[in-house]
């Protein structure tokens, strides 16, 4: 019997990289679009033991429809991080079964709803961390709705379901030095060391991300179910605390945070996926001793 061939996009980011090697392990054949033909062999070095059963194409633009109706050829499972490009091209293959969607917590309620958000709003900086959170936050919302009329409109055959994670932290298996740090981990980071936190502490390991986008492939949930990925609960208070106690030479981050403690409803997770969250602590600490040790390499 031929193992399931799924499509992944975004393969080379953070949370994709984590996605490749678990649907590897769950005996799914994997292809992968690129943007450039050198990251191929980027992806073949990471997975070498995989290598025969990874394929990659190359599609500098993931908004365009006509190369994915290349792509998605023989395809059962498509997990996408991208645009209603690929939803569209989707539909000329009968055989896809069930799409999952990468959205992100940002644009959800704890209640589940979406947040309103103005797309029309004047950002008068874009290029400070407020104009870049929240032009982010508009194009996750823009994408999300896109997805949620395409399900409306087109009525589509295979199962679409999407998932928001909170933060994802946790050891990368992308970053190759300090400067390397992706955004979230880096938050962390900084916040551990600094302090003056100025999110919510709402935080899912990188691995149990990944490991939900998997199980959400041939799960119960019927179409158009979403699936918000939230860790553990813990405190900006618990983690200085932690900090205090296994970095106190790096830890500036005091534990008398006054801040709103937010929390996220996690019931679609629990209920079809039967996830089981990684503990917090040695998921910070994956964070914490990976960047340590590219600072250790940075010259003096």
């Amino acid at each position: 019997m031929s193992k399931s061939l799924v499509f992944i996009t975004g393969g080379t980011g953070f949370i994709g990289a984590e996605v490749i090697p678990q649907a590897l392990e769950a005996g799914y054949r994997v292809r992968l679009s690129i943007r450039k033909p050198e990251q191929q062999t980027i992806i073949e070095q990471r997975y070498p033991e995989y290598v025969s059963d990874i394929e990659t194409v190359v599609i500098p633009d993931i908004s365009e429809r006509e190369p994915f109706e290349t792509a998605l050829k023989d395809v059962d499972y498509p997990a996408l991080n991208g645009t209603e490009a690929i939803l569209y091209a989707a539909l000329k293959f009968p055989n896809i079964k069930t799409i999952v969607v990468t959205s992100s917590c940002i644009i959800k309620e704890n209640s589940g709803e979406v947040f309103p958000v103005d797309v029309d709003v004047k950002i008068s900086d874009p290029y400070s961390q407020d104009g870049q959170r929240l032009m982010y936050r508009i194009s996750k919302f823009l994408a999300h709705q896109a997805t949620r009329d395409f399900l409306e409109r087109e009525k589509p055959a295979f199962k679409l379901l999407t998932t928001h994670p909170v933060f994802v932290i946790g050891r990368s298996r992308i970053q190759n030095s300090a400067e390397q740090v992706d955004l979230v981990n880096n938050m962390l980071w900084s916040t551990i060391q600094y302090g003056n936190p100025e999110t919510p502490s709402l935080w899912v390991d990188v691995k149990d991300c990944a490991a939900a986008h998997v199980k959400a492939i041939e799960c119960s949930a019927p179409s158009g179910t979403e699936f918000i990925h939230n860790g553990p609960d813990v405190s900006w208070n618990e983690i200085a605390e932690f900090g205090k106690q296994e970095y106190p030479q790096l830890a500036k981050l005091e534990p008398n945070w006054n801040g709103h403690n937010t929390g996220a409803e996690t019931v679609n997770v629990k209920k079809y996926l039967g996830m089981e969250w990684r503990p917090w602590k040695p998921t910070m600490r994956e964070v914490m001793e990976q960047q340590l040790s590219f600072q250790s390499q940075v010259p003096k």
